[in-house]
Protein backbone atom coordinates (compact mmCIF):
# COMPACT_ATOMS: atom_id res chain seq x y z
CA UNK A 1 0.00 0.00 0.00
CA UNK A 2 1.16 3.30 -1.14
CA UNK A 3 2.06 5.62 1.76
CA UNK A 4 2.62 9.37 1.73
CA UNK A 5 4.51 11.49 4.11
CA UNK A 6 5.35 14.93 4.85
CA UNK A 7 8.68 16.36 5.60
CA UNK A 8 9.45 20.06 7.57
CA UNK A 9 13.08 20.81 8.12
CA UNK A 10 13.64 17.16 7.01
CA UNK A 11 12.28 15.46 9.85
CA UNK A 12 9.04 13.28 9.75
CA UNK A 13 6.19 15.43 11.10
CA UNK A 14 2.75 13.36 9.86
CA UNK A 15 1.00 11.18 7.44
CA UNK A 16 -0.21 13.06 5.08
CA UNK A 17 -2.59 11.08 2.95
CA UNK A 18 -3.15 7.08 3.06
CA UNK A 19 -4.63 5.71 0.08
CA UNK A 20 -7.38 3.10 0.00
CA UNK A 21 -6.12 -0.60 0.24
CA UNK A 22 -6.11 -2.66 -2.42
CA UNK A 23 -8.64 -5.31 -2.85
CA UNK A 24 -7.14 -8.91 -1.65
CA UNK A 25 -6.04 -10.71 -4.38
CA UNK A 26 -8.93 -13.00 -5.41
CA UNK A 27 -6.71 -16.13 -6.43
CA UNK A 28 -4.90 -16.23 -2.90
CA UNK A 29 -5.61 -19.77 -1.15
CA UNK A 30 -7.34 -19.72 1.84
CA UNK A 31 -4.85 -21.27 4.81
CA UNK A 32 -5.19 -25.05 4.55
CA UNK A 33 -6.60 -27.24 7.29
CA UNK A 34 -4.48 -30.29 8.18
CA UNK A 35 -6.35 -33.42 9.78
CA UNK A 36 -4.78 -35.59 12.07
CA UNK A 37 -6.35 -38.30 14.42
CA UNK A 38 -5.60 -36.26 17.18
CA UNK A 39 -6.49 -33.53 16.38
CA UNK A 40 -6.87 -30.90 13.49
CA UNK A 41 -4.46 -28.32 13.34
CA UNK A 42 -3.73 -25.26 10.57
CA UNK A 43 -1.02 -24.82 8.67
CA UNK A 44 -0.76 -20.56 7.76
CA UNK A 45 0.53 -20.16 4.39
CA UNK A 46 3.72 -17.86 4.52
CA UNK A 47 3.28 -13.98 3.52
CA UNK A 48 5.61 -12.79 0.93
CA UNK A 49 8.11 -10.55 1.70
CA UNK A 50 6.91 -6.72 1.47
CA UNK A 51 9.70 -5.12 -0.37
CA UNK A 52 9.64 -1.11 0.52
CA UNK A 53 10.67 1.76 -1.56
CA UNK A 54 11.38 5.10 -1.08
CA UNK A 55 10.68 7.91 -3.22
CA UNK A 56 11.63 11.24 -1.95
CA UNK A 57 10.41 14.27 -3.85
CA UNK A 58 10.67 18.24 -3.64
CA UNK A 59 7.92 20.10 -2.62
CA UNK A 60 7.02 21.15 -6.65
CA UNK A 61 6.43 17.87 -6.73
CA UNK A 62 4.70 16.72 -3.58
CA UNK A 63 2.24 14.39 -4.77
CA UNK A 64 -1.21 15.76 -3.04
CA UNK A 65 -4.48 13.92 -4.36
CA UNK A 66 -6.31 17.36 -3.96
CA UNK A 67 -4.13 18.92 -7.23
CA UNK A 68 -4.48 17.42 -10.61
CA UNK A 69 -0.71 16.44 -11.14
CA UNK A 70 -0.39 15.10 -7.36
CA UNK A 71 -3.14 12.91 -8.39
CA UNK A 72 -1.84 11.46 -11.14
CA UNK A 73 1.30 10.40 -9.52
CA UNK A 74 -0.78 8.81 -6.69
CA UNK A 75 -2.31 6.65 -9.37
CA UNK A 76 1.15 6.12 -11.67
CA UNK A 77 2.29 4.65 -7.77
CA UNK A 78 -0.23 2.51 -7.07
CA UNK A 79 -0.32 0.99 -10.70
CA UNK A 80 3.44 0.27 -9.92
CA UNK A 81 2.83 -1.26 -6.94
CA UNK A 82 -0.35 -3.43 -8.54
CA UNK A 83 1.46 -5.14 -10.83
CA UNK A 84 4.84 -5.61 -8.51
CA UNK A 85 3.30 -7.87 -5.94
CA UNK A 86 4.49 -7.41 -2.70
CA UNK A 87 6.44 -3.70 -3.49
CA UNK A 88 5.64 -1.29 -1.36
CA UNK A 89 5.95 2.42 -2.37
CA UNK A 90 6.87 5.15 0.13
CA UNK A 91 6.77 8.50 -0.60
CA UNK A 92 8.28 11.51 1.27
CA UNK A 93 8.50 15.45 0.72
CA UNK A 94 11.97 16.89 1.05
CA UNK A 95 13.10 20.33 0.91
CA UNK A 96 15.76 20.91 -1.61
CA UNK A 97 18.56 22.50 0.03
CA UNK A 98 19.59 23.36 3.28
CA UNK A 99 20.10 21.49 6.28
CA UNK A 100 17.83 19.04 6.43
CA UNK A 101 17.36 19.00 3.08
CA UNK A 102 17.18 16.15 0.85
CA UNK A 103 21.25 15.76 0.24
CA UNK A 104 21.93 16.62 3.25
CA UNK A 105 19.37 14.01 4.96
CA UNK A 106 20.89 11.38 2.29
CA UNK A 107 25.05 12.81 4.07
CA UNK A 108 23.35 11.90 7.75
CA UNK A 109 21.01 8.67 6.81
CA UNK A 110 24.57 6.99 5.60
CA UNK A 111 25.53 7.17 8.78
CA UNK A 112 22.99 7.40 11.26
CA UNK A 113 20.00 5.61 9.82
CA UNK A 114 20.73 4.00 6.41
CA UNK A 115 17.84 1.89 6.51
CA UNK A 116 15.69 5.16 6.19
CA UNK A 117 17.54 6.25 2.91
CA UNK A 118 15.53 6.63 -0.22
CA UNK A 119 15.52 4.45 -3.45
CA UNK A 120 14.87 7.35 -5.55
CA UNK A 121 15.25 10.88 -5.70
CA UNK A 122 13.24 13.61 -7.20
CA UNK A 123 15.98 16.26 -7.56
CA UNK A 124 17.31 19.91 -9.46
CA UNK A 125 20.79 20.49 -10.83
CA UNK A 126 22.26 21.57 -8.28
CA UNK A 127 21.37 18.77 -5.84
CA UNK A 128 22.15 16.69 -9.06
CA UNK A 129 25.86 17.82 -8.73
CA UNK A 130 26.41 17.63 -4.71
CA UNK A 131 25.03 14.08 -4.97
CA UNK A 132 26.98 12.74 -7.91
CA UNK A 133 30.36 14.83 -6.16
CA UNK A 134 29.80 13.09 -3.00
CA UNK A 135 29.04 9.58 -4.36
CA UNK A 136 25.36 9.59 -3.48
CA UNK A 137 23.57 8.23 -6.53
CA UNK A 138 24.76 5.54 -9.21
CA UNK A 139 25.45 5.79 -12.85
CA UNK A 140 23.01 4.90 -14.78
CA UNK A 141 24.56 4.32 -18.29
CA UNK A 142 24.94 0.43 -18.06
CA UNK A 143 21.15 -0.01 -17.03
CA UNK A 144 19.53 2.50 -19.14
CA UNK A 145 18.33 0.68 -22.93
CA UNK A 146 19.82 2.12 -25.73
CA UNK A 147 16.36 2.74 -27.55
CA UNK A 148 15.79 5.05 -24.02
CA UNK A 149 18.70 7.18 -24.26
CA UNK A 150 18.23 7.62 -28.25
CA UNK A 151 13.94 9.07 -27.41
CA UNK A 152 15.44 11.53 -24.95
CA UNK A 153 16.24 15.06 -26.17
CA UNK A 154 19.53 15.53 -26.55
CA UNK A 155 19.89 18.40 -24.25
CA UNK A 156 17.82 16.48 -21.25
CA UNK A 157 20.99 13.67 -21.58
CA UNK A 158 23.94 16.06 -21.21
CA UNK A 159 22.28 18.11 -18.75
CA UNK A 160 21.92 14.95 -16.60
CA UNK A 161 25.49 13.97 -17.03
CA UNK A 162 28.25 14.66 -14.53
CA UNK A 163 32.11 13.76 -15.79
CA UNK A 164 31.04 11.97 -18.82
CA UNK A 165 28.29 9.77 -16.58
CA UNK A 166 24.67 9.78 -16.80
CA UNK A 167 24.02 10.57 -13.26
CA UNK A 168 20.07 11.38 -13.32
CA UNK A 169 16.98 10.71 -16.06
CA UNK A 170 15.12 14.10 -16.61
CA UNK A 171 11.57 14.08 -16.19
CA UNK A 172 10.56 17.29 -16.51
CA UNK A 173 11.90 20.62 -17.98
CA UNK A 174 11.19 24.38 -18.00
CA UNK A 175 12.17 27.19 -20.61
CA UNK A 176 11.55 30.63 -21.50
CA UNK A 177 9.11 30.80 -24.23
CA UNK A 178 7.20 33.62 -26.50
CA UNK A 179 3.65 33.51 -26.18
CA UNK A 180 1.95 36.19 -28.36
CA UNK A 181 -1.56 37.28 -29.61
CA UNK A 182 -2.81 35.83 -32.66
CA UNK A 183 -4.53 39.29 -33.46
CA UNK A 184 -0.77 40.75 -33.48
CA UNK A 185 0.92 38.17 -35.29
CA UNK A 186 0.12 36.41 -38.45
CA UNK A 187 2.96 33.63 -37.84
CA UNK A 188 5.33 33.13 -35.19
CA UNK A 189 7.82 35.98 -34.76
CA UNK A 190 10.62 34.11 -34.80
CA UNK A 191 12.92 37.13 -35.27
CA UNK A 192 13.64 40.08 -33.56
CA UNK A 193 12.96 41.87 -37.45
CA UNK A 194 9.98 40.16 -36.97
CA UNK A 195 8.96 41.58 -33.55
CA UNK A 196 10.17 45.33 -34.31
CA UNK A 197 8.45 45.15 -38.19
CA UNK A 198 4.93 44.16 -36.06
CA UNK A 199 5.69 46.73 -33.52
CA UNK A 200 3.49 45.23 -31.03
CA UNK A 201 4.26 45.56 -27.12
CA UNK A 202 7.12 43.14 -25.64
CA UNK A 203 6.62 42.06 -21.64
CA UNK A 204 10.00 40.50 -20.88
CA UNK A 205 11.26 39.33 -17.37
CA UNK A 206 14.00 42.39 -17.26
CA UNK A 207 14.35 42.21 -13.08
CA UNK A 208 14.96 38.69 -13.08
CA UNK A 209 18.17 38.46 -11.09
CA UNK A 210 19.40 35.75 -13.33
CA UNK A 211 18.98 37.53 -16.43
CA UNK A 212 18.07 34.47 -17.79
CA UNK A 213 16.32 35.35 -20.91
CA UNK A 214 19.24 38.33 -21.72
CA UNK A 215 21.83 35.05 -21.27
CA UNK A 216 19.84 33.16 -23.48
CA UNK A 217 20.07 35.78 -25.91
CA UNK A 218 23.62 36.56 -25.41
CA UNK A 219 24.09 32.25 -26.52
CA UNK A 220 21.64 32.65 -29.63
CA UNK A 221 24.13 34.77 -30.66
CA UNK A 222 27.03 32.38 -30.35
CA UNK A 223 27.94 33.77 -26.89
CA UNK A 224 30.10 31.90 -24.15
CA UNK A 225 30.66 32.27 -20.26
CA UNK A 226 33.95 30.96 -19.72
CA UNK A 227 37.53 32.36 -21.51
CA UNK A 228 40.30 30.07 -22.42
CA UNK A 229 41.29 29.78 -19.10
CA UNK A 230 37.84 28.71 -17.44
CA UNK A 231 36.75 32.19 -15.41
CA UNK A 232 33.42 33.60 -15.82
CA UNK A 233 33.52 36.06 -18.60
CA UNK A 234 31.43 37.69 -21.38
CA UNK A 235 32.45 38.11 -24.57
CA UNK A 236 32.40 42.23 -24.86
CA UNK A 237 31.20 41.53 -28.65
CA UNK A 238 28.54 39.63 -28.50
CA UNK A 239 27.46 41.28 -24.99
CA UNK A 240 27.56 44.67 -27.03
CA UNK A 241 25.39 43.32 -30.03
CA UNK A 242 22.64 41.50 -27.56
CA UNK A 243 22.24 45.10 -25.64
CA UNK A 244 21.91 46.96 -28.91
CA UNK A 245 18.84 44.71 -29.51
CA UNK A 246 16.97 45.90 -26.84
CA UNK A 247 18.25 49.08 -27.83
CA UNK A 248 17.02 49.04 -31.01
CA UNK A 249 13.28 47.71 -29.30
CA UNK A 250 13.72 50.22 -27.02
CA UNK A 251 13.66 53.22 -29.68
CA UNK A 252 10.79 51.42 -31.55
CA UNK A 253 8.66 51.34 -28.41
CA UNK A 254 8.33 48.10 -28.42
CA UNK A 255 10.17 47.30 -24.90
CA UNK A 256 9.29 50.39 -22.70
CA UNK A 257 10.45 50.58 -18.99
CA UNK A 258 6.99 49.38 -18.04
CA UNK A 259 8.94 45.89 -18.41
CA UNK A 260 11.24 46.44 -16.02
CA UNK A 261 9.56 45.73 -13.09
CA UNK A 262 8.98 41.90 -14.33
CA UNK A 263 11.16 39.09 -12.21
CA UNK A 264 9.83 35.78 -13.42
CA UNK A 265 7.41 34.39 -16.73
CA UNK A 266 4.69 33.71 -14.25
CA UNK A 267 4.69 37.44 -13.74
CA UNK A 268 5.15 38.55 -17.38
CA UNK A 269 2.42 35.81 -18.06
CA UNK A 270 -0.13 37.27 -15.49
CA UNK A 271 0.60 40.56 -17.24
CA UNK A 272 -0.34 39.23 -20.50
CA UNK A 273 -3.29 37.62 -19.25
CA UNK A 274 -4.50 40.83 -17.67
CA UNK A 275 -3.44 43.07 -20.74
CA UNK A 276 -6.37 44.04 -23.21
CA UNK A 277 -3.80 45.35 -26.31
CA UNK A 278 -1.85 43.04 -28.17
CA UNK A 279 1.14 41.42 -27.05
CA UNK A 280 4.03 39.16 -27.41
CA UNK A 281 5.33 38.23 -23.75
CA UNK A 282 8.75 36.15 -22.98
CA UNK A 283 7.02 33.86 -19.98
CA UNK A 284 7.88 30.22 -18.88
CA UNK A 285 6.91 27.45 -20.48
CA UNK A 286 5.10 26.04 -17.47
CA UNK A 287 2.93 29.31 -17.01
CA UNK A 288 2.06 28.82 -20.52
CA UNK A 289 1.26 25.07 -20.07
CA UNK A 290 -0.80 25.30 -16.89
CA UNK A 291 -2.85 28.94 -18.82
CA UNK A 292 -2.90 28.25 -22.31
CA UNK A 293 -6.66 26.88 -21.60
CA UNK A 294 -7.31 30.35 -20.36
CA UNK A 295 -5.88 32.51 -22.95
CA UNK A 296 -7.75 32.69 -25.85
CA UNK A 297 -6.51 33.80 -29.30
CA UNK A 298 -2.89 33.29 -28.11
CA UNK A 299 -0.48 31.61 -30.14
CA UNK A 300 3.18 30.42 -28.72
CA UNK A 301 7.01 28.87 -29.23
CA UNK A 302 10.62 29.49 -28.93
CA UNK A 303 11.84 32.90 -28.24
CA UNK A 304 12.78 35.13 -30.99
CA UNK A 305 16.48 35.47 -31.47
CA UNK A 306 18.60 37.86 -33.61
CA UNK A 307 18.75 35.09 -36.72
CA UNK A 308 15.79 33.38 -36.78
CA UNK A 309 16.52 30.18 -35.59
CA UNK A 310 15.53 28.82 -31.89
CA UNK A 311 17.04 28.98 -28.70
CA UNK A 312 16.27 27.87 -25.32
CA UNK A 313 18.05 27.29 -21.95
CA UNK A 314 16.02 24.62 -19.99
CA UNK A 315 15.77 24.28 -16.68
CA UNK A 316 15.45 20.32 -15.74
CA UNK A 317 14.70 17.76 -12.88
CA UNK A 318 15.91 13.99 -12.89
CA UNK A 319 15.48 10.93 -10.92
CA UNK A 320 18.54 9.04 -9.43
CA UNK A 321 19.00 5.95 -7.52
CA UNK A 322 20.55 6.13 -4.50
CA UNK A 323 23.51 3.75 -3.15
CA UNK A 324 21.39 1.54 -1.47
CA UNK A 325 21.62 -2.09 -0.89
CA UNK A 326 21.61 -4.05 -4.25
CA UNK A 327 18.10 -5.50 -3.58
CA UNK A 328 16.79 -2.92 -2.95
CA UNK A 329 18.27 -0.78 -6.05
CA UNK A 330 17.19 -3.27 -8.32
CA UNK A 331 13.29 -2.53 -7.27
CA UNK A 332 14.34 1.17 -7.51
CA UNK A 333 15.15 0.60 -11.49
CA UNK A 334 11.76 -0.98 -11.67
CA UNK A 335 10.18 1.94 -10.26
CA UNK A 336 12.15 4.47 -11.96
CA UNK A 337 11.58 3.11 -15.22
CA UNK A 338 7.91 2.50 -14.76
CA UNK A 339 7.43 6.61 -13.85
CA UNK A 340 9.84 7.30 -16.89
CA UNK A 341 7.48 5.12 -19.35
CA UNK A 342 6.44 7.35 -21.89
CA UNK A 343 2.56 7.53 -21.25
CA UNK A 344 2.89 7.88 -17.71
CA UNK A 345 5.61 10.89 -18.13
CA UNK A 346 3.48 12.51 -20.45
CA UNK A 347 0.92 12.10 -18.51
CA UNK A 348 1.78 13.24 -15.72
CA UNK A 349 3.76 16.16 -17.49
CA UNK A 350 1.28 17.84 -19.09
CA UNK A 351 -1.25 17.69 -15.79
CA UNK A 352 1.99 19.08 -13.86
CA UNK A 353 2.26 21.73 -16.11
CA UNK A 354 6.17 20.74 -17.38
CA UNK A 355 8.03 19.55 -20.69
CA UNK A 356 8.89 15.89 -21.17
CA UNK A 357 12.34 15.67 -22.28
CA UNK A 358 11.14 12.41 -24.26
CA UNK A 359 10.04 12.89 -27.74
CA UNK A 360 7.38 9.35 -26.89
CA UNK A 361 6.29 11.12 -24.18
CA UNK A 362 5.35 14.37 -25.81
CA UNK A 363 3.77 12.33 -29.34
CA UNK A 364 1.68 10.52 -26.17
CA UNK A 365 -0.02 14.10 -25.68
CA UNK A 366 -3.60 13.81 -26.90
CA UNK A 367 -4.24 16.25 -29.94
CA UNK A 368 -5.59 19.29 -28.41
CA UNK A 369 -2.69 19.67 -26.08
CA UNK A 370 0.11 21.72 -27.45
CA UNK A 371 2.55 18.87 -28.57
CA UNK A 372 4.09 20.94 -31.25
CA UNK A 373 5.03 23.60 -29.14
CA UNK A 374 6.67 21.33 -26.18
CA UNK A 375 8.77 19.61 -29.13
CA UNK A 376 9.73 23.01 -30.67
CA UNK A 377 11.30 24.20 -27.47
CA UNK A 378 12.62 20.93 -26.43
CA UNK A 379 14.46 20.58 -29.71
CA UNK A 380 16.42 23.86 -29.32
CA UNK A 381 16.65 23.37 -25.91
CA UNK A 382 20.24 23.31 -24.43
CA UNK A 383 21.38 23.17 -20.34
CA UNK A 384 20.48 25.82 -18.21
CA UNK A 385 24.30 27.66 -17.02
CA UNK A 386 24.77 26.76 -13.22
CA UNK A 387 23.44 28.75 -10.57
CA UNK A 388 26.91 30.04 -9.13
CA UNK A 389 27.43 31.68 -12.65
CA UNK A 390 24.33 32.95 -13.11
CA UNK A 391 24.64 35.11 -9.82
CA UNK A 392 27.76 36.58 -11.01
CA UNK A 393 26.51 37.52 -14.56
CA UNK A 394 22.90 37.95 -13.78
CA UNK A 395 22.86 40.89 -11.60
CA UNK A 396 24.94 43.19 -13.81
CA UNK A 397 24.04 41.96 -17.06
CA UNK A 398 20.36 42.84 -16.15
CA UNK A 399 20.97 46.07 -15.00
CA UNK A 400 22.81 46.69 -18.50
CA UNK A 401 19.05 45.92 -19.98
CA UNK A 402 17.16 47.97 -17.45
CA UNK A 403 19.52 50.95 -18.10
CA UNK A 404 19.48 50.61 -22.03
CA UNK A 405 15.45 50.00 -22.51
CA UNK A 406 15.28 52.68 -20.47
CA UNK A 407 17.78 55.27 -22.60
CA UNK A 408 19.99 55.47 -19.44
CA UNK A 409 23.36 54.24 -21.52
CA UNK A 410 24.22 53.41 -24.92
CA UNK A 411 24.93 49.51 -25.36
CA UNK A 412 29.07 49.90 -26.13
CA UNK A 413 28.95 51.65 -22.60
CA UNK A 414 26.58 49.40 -20.55
CA UNK A 415 28.78 46.11 -22.11
CA UNK A 416 31.89 48.01 -20.51
CA UNK A 417 30.29 48.32 -17.49
CA UNK A 418 29.33 44.95 -16.96
CA UNK A 419 32.80 43.39 -18.54
CA UNK A 420 34.34 45.77 -15.85
CA UNK A 421 32.25 44.24 -12.50
CA UNK A 422 32.37 40.84 -13.64
CA UNK A 423 36.35 41.56 -13.79
CA UNK A 424 36.29 43.04 -10.96
CA UNK A 425 34.25 39.86 -8.92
Amino acid sequence: MLRRWCAASGLLVAACTTPAPFPPDPTAASPPAVASTAEATVTETPRPTQKVLRLWVQPKFDPKADTVAGAELLEQLQRFEQANSGTQVEVRVKRALGAGGMIDSIRTGLTAAPGALPDVIAIDARNLDAAAADDLILTLDALVNPDIMADYYPFALESGSRNGNLMGLPFAAEALVAAYANTAYGQPPTSWAAVLENASSVIIPAADPQSLFAVQQYFSLGGSLRNRSGAVALNPTVLTELLEIYAAAGAAGVLTTDTLDFGSGAETWAAYLESREPLLVITSAHSYLQGAANATNTGAGPAPTQDGKPYALAETWYYALVRTDMARESGAWELLDWLLQPQNLGTWALKAGYLPPRADAVASWPPEAPADFAHLVLAAAHPKPDAETLAIIGPPLGKAVRNVIGGDATSSAAAREVIQEITAD
